[in-house]
């Protein structure tokens, strides 16, 4: 081998020593940047991940409590129901532990996709999800749990009585009086009970309507109402927290059962039309005031009624020549503003709501329909949990102190009356008398029946009845040895169908073959010093004007008169053959359960013919603003809320 010293040798250590460096460097950076972005990613998925269990949690909680809202109210009256108390084991349906165990059921709040869905959706059988707080719950303990009180025993939540609100601390209602088992009950049941008061022993105040988008009471203002309320935490994740890494977020919430007596200027528990007479003529704007709320269960206004607010419970209609609220339909569009809209720029709630508006409010109106005035069928609830029974608690004329019953007539095809019974309270136990046609009934010409305050009447086209005169009951209770107005001061008028075949059951609707009450001397109810109800499943006449006389004056210098209420099925203006005016004050109500066709509040009948004069017809309805003007036996509506509670 020969090496030529002109060929120099390639310097390849140098120049490869160069080159390994730079690709390892280059290399490096290149690995270091993509484990970074990876970890990014793994990090940007897990925060993903957390973000989306905490939404799963939050759609699951507020399924839950949508659930609640409609379970508890029911469950409430359930407690008060015959033989509620019949299952006394943890699994009776009436405890707060199934009114969530149901309410998470019905929610579906356990589980993300059901099989059925998965398929519907194209999901591979066997797939597992991704989801690690998807899966059952556990207990409902472990969801939902009371608020400053530890657990003993079973399921409870924290009820608003006797203190509570001092104990929970800032952010919550006024706590209620309750007193015996019962107090330790509502812990774990929902009462609603009489028994239930204010500190200074009444039933209802005069207290700030809830902030919801539901029109029965006006925002930033009050309403005469009953509280009851019950606070609660719920936390979704406490089984799954060792799976998922997310520890368990509670949320304190208040559920509140509004106990509203009827109060609006004008409503109906039917489908109720407004604006128009049935012979399509107009309201009378210069005669017919309404100054307050509107409710119906579903409202629709029509013609040139103007009107504040208008809630319902199924949807609400407005004609295109309607204002409520200073909202009517736009000239050009022909539209109405969105809620949205209107809230954008003005300072109140849309004067225009339906109960579906906010997503946790309920709105029950609580009618009996025809049970409501029969006190004969149905009277007790016993064996039940909650201290007020539903029957007494939902039917007016089963809340009156005193009863005029008709215990005998002439035959089965002749309901005149020939003996009637009189039950009053005496030391406030009740009593009865009975008046006998011939024997101790005087007629109503003689000396005693001149202040006798019930006799047979009749209208001038022959309805046959029994004429009540009311300004005469304060002396005839005094007379008898009865207890005062203060204590008897409702009555319902009714008949014995119970206990005597002749008479027939009052029909509702009214048939000729019933009896008819007149309502006469009642134009001065002063002596009512707590007002005056009266209930009766007859059609009532008002032969005379109705509560006229001032009982004295209020702060601003008006009238004042003492609180009234008249329950009847169908009701008739005058006794004589012609139409006469009638001029009503103060609140007008329809209970009457959904028919054929929708009601018209304003379409008074008179006269021989049963006639709707609208030029006879006014109306100036107002709303009721305190306790004090609450009569005796009151329509009542259940208004349920369920409301987070964020303390300070």
């Amino acid at each position: 081998m020969r090496i030529s010293p002109r060929t120099p040798l390639p310097n390849r250590t140098r120049s490869g020593y160069i080159a390994v460096m730079s690709v390892l460097g280059l290399s490096t950076i290149l690995l270091l940047t993509l484990l970074s972005s990876f970890r990014f990613a793994i990090q940007s998925q897990e925060v993903q991940r957390q973000s989306q269990i905490r939404i799963d949690y939050a759609h699951r909680e507020q399924a839950l409590l949508r659930a609640v809202l409609t379970t508890a109210p029911n469950r409430a009256a359930q407690n008060m129901m015959k033989d509620s108390k019949a299952d006394t084991s943890f699994m009776n349906s009436g405890r707060w532990r199934w009114v969530f165990e149901d309410a998470m059921a019905v929610a579906n709040s356990e589980t993300i996709l059901d099989e059925t869905t998965k398929t519907g959706l194209g999901v591979a059988a066997g797939s597992v999800s991704g989801n690690t707080g998807d899966g059952e719950q556990g207990h409902v303990r472990w969801v939902v749990t009371p608020i400053g009180e530890q657990r003993t025993g079973d399921f409870i939540i924290t009820p608003g009585i006797n203190g509570q609100d001092t104990v929970l601390g800032a952010g919550y209602p006024d706590a209620l009086i309750l007193a015996g088992d019962a107090a330790s009950d509502d812990r774990d049941r929902p009462y609603i009970t009489w028994d239930k008061t204010y500190s200074d022993g009444s039933l209802y105040k005069a207290i700030p309507y809830p902030n919801v988008h539901f029109g029965y009471g006006e925002q930033n203002q009050t309403f005469v109402a009953k509280r009851n309320w019950w606070a609660f935490t719920v936390g979704f994740g406490h089984n799954s927290a060792s799976e998922t890494g997310i520890q368990r977020v509670q949320k304190h919430y208040v559920l509140s059962i509004y106990e509203v007596p009827s109060q609006l200027a004008l409503g109906s528990t039917s489908a109720t039309l407004f604006g128009v007479h049935e012979d399509g003529s107009q309201w009378d704007n210069a005669k017919v005031s309404v100054d307050g709320g509107v409710f119906a269960t579903e409202a629709e206004t029509e013609g040139f009624v103007t009107l504040q607010r208008l809630a319902a419970r199924r949807g609400v209609k407005i004609g295109s020549s309607s204002v409520v609220g200073g909202v009517s339909e736009n000239i050009y569009t022909g539209s109405l503003s969105s809620r949205e809209e209107y809230e954008a720029t003005n300072a109140g709630f849309f004067p225009i709501s339906s109960s579906s508006d906010s997503g946790l409010v309920a709105f029950i109106p609580i009618n009996r329909g025809a049970a409501g005035f029969d006190d004969l069928s149905d009277v007790d609830d016993p064996n039940r949990w909650s201290p007020t029974g539903w029957n007494h608690y939902s039917r007016p004329a089963l809340q009156c102190a005193m009863t005029l019953r008709i215990e005998d007539v002439v035959s089965p095809w002749d309901q005149t009356p020939t003996q009637i019974s009189f039950r009053y309270k005496v030391g406030g136990i009740d009593n009865t008398a009975y008046y006998t046609k011939g024997v101790n009934w005087p007629s109503a010409s003689s000396t005693e029946g001149e202040s006798f305050p019930f006799h047979l009447d009749r209208t001038d086209d022959d309805r046959n009845g029994i004429a009540v005169y009311i300004e005469r009951m304060p002396a005839f209770l005094n007379t008898i040895g009865a207890d005062s107005t203060a204590i008897n001061n409702s009555i319902v008028l009714s008949a014995n169908y119970r206990d005597n075949a002749n008479i027939i059951k009052p029909n509702i609707p009214y048939t000729s073959a019933d009896n008819i009450f007149i309502l006469r001397d009642a134009a001065d109810l002063t002596a009512y010093t707590n007002g005056f109800s009266l209930v009766s499943p007859f059609r009532m006449y008002v032969a005379n004007d109705v509560n006229i006389v001032p009982s004295g004056v209020d702060l601003a210098g008006a009238p004042v008169y003492p609180p009234l209420s008249l329950f009847s099925p169908s009701h008739r203006f005058g006794i004589k053959d012609n139409p006469v005016e009638v001029l009503s004050e103060g609140q007008l109500n329809y209970l009457g359960k959904n028919g054929s066709s929708p009601v018209r509040p304003l379409d008074m009948k008179s006269g021989k013919n049963d006639e709707i004069v609208p030029e006879n017809i006014r109306a100036n309805l107002f709303s009721i603003k305190d306790p004090s003007q609450l009569p005796p036996v009151n329509q009542m509506n259940w208004l349920v809320t369920i409301e987070e509670v964020r303390q300070p």
